[in-house]
């Protein structure tokens, strides 16, 4: 988590900075954080413009698993460590992936506005088997 925490500082967005490691048997698979898609200029009009943003930001474990495909890198059977809780369409993501396991930071607060879609990745977690938690930043992570 330590890691992902670093990666998300990666992230140009001067409000959310996510970060997302994938790992199988203690090794790094690959790392993604939230950011505009490669060759797309993230010049500081673009970034606090939030409904532009949103539209064309991609998130850090898309980014993870795109890295990762990217680079020839199964992510079968991974774990990811993630800086904040996933949405949905991340869910689903990391579902395809082959993530058997997705540990999420607990310390950040949720909008309320994101709520909703942040149970349904819960539920969509539990549906596909992935072992989803969010750990409490003082505890161990394992």
């Amino acid at each position: 988590m330590r890691l992902a925490k670093e990666v998300a500082t990666w992230s140009k967005d001067p409000s959310t900075k996510v970060g997302c490691v994938l790992v199988r048997e203690k090794k790094v698979l690959s790392t993604g954080y939230n950011g505009f898609p490669k060759n797309i200029s993230d010049d500081l009009n673009r970034l606090i413009d939030r409904e532009q943003k949103y539209e064309i930001t991609v998130h850090a474990e898309v980014n993870a698993v795109t890295s990762a495909a990217l680079h020839g890198v199964s992510t079968e059977g991974s774990i990811a460590y993630v800086t904040f809780n996933p949405c949905s369409r991340c869910a689903a993501v990391l579902i395809n992936a082959g993530v058997t396991s997705v540990f999420s930071d607990g310390g950040a607060p949720i909008p309320k506005r994101w709520l909703e879609n942040f149970i349904l990745a819960s539920k969509l977690f539990a549906e596909a088997g992935v072992d989803y938690q969010t750990i409490d930043p003082q505890s161990e992570i394992p």
